[in-house]
């Protein structure tokens, strides 16, 4: 059970935490407010702050919100993050990825069905998660040989920084998986 109180729609009071929901609703693509963003509700201002960072991150930019997700997938399982990893996973299921894709890249992700530039793209990620003094000048130029530029560069490293932070914040709480 998570130790800060799982804020409901139909509970909400406060005039800022209902437009945020209100855009959260509009805008992820999942029908609901995910419990990470309801457990937030408590503190208006975190909240707020909390989704504009995930929506410029996320669901904004050059570099595909699948990848992104799919970066999060592997950040979480190697965190052991098992709200993220599923949230990530159910994210990805609604935006069309297949279940062998889904099954592969938490299981088996050197044989995961993907295109090689995606792979490399999902394992910079995690390594900038995890690992970040390992990223050397040589990680940088493979992915620019492969097309991404600066700004994708960018978005990755913020993408890896984003769901470090939501894995702690998730496990911290024990926030309970959502009803997907």
């Amino acid at each position: 059970m998570a130790h800060f109180p799982i804020q409901e729609y139909d509970q909400v009071t406060d005039p800022k935490v209902k437009a945020v929901y209100e855009e959260i609703l509009a805008e992820l693509g999942f029908g609901i407010v995910p419990n990470l963003f309801k457990s937030m509700a408590i503190s208006p201002d975190f909240l707020e702050a909390s989704w504009k960072n995930f929506q410029a991150t996320i669901l904004q930019g050059s570099v595909p919100r699948t990848i992104k997700e799919m970066i999060g997938v592997a950040i979480s399982q190697a965190n052991g993050s098992q709200y993220a990893l599923q949230v990530h996973l159910h994210g990805l299921s609604a935006l069309g990825i297949s279940e062998e894709v889904l099954q592969t890249l938490v299981s088996d992700f050197d044989n995961c069905p993907l295109p090689e530039r995606e792979k490399a793209v999902i394992s910079f990620g995690l390594v900038a998660a995890t690992k970040p003094h390992k990223l050397t000048c040589a990680s940088y130029q493979h992915l620019q040989d492969l097309g991404l530029d600066q700004e994708e560069l960018f978005e990755l490293i913020a993408t890896a920084n984003l769901f470090t932070a939501l894995n702690q914040y998730t496990d911290t709480i024990a926030l309970d998986i959502d009803n997907l």
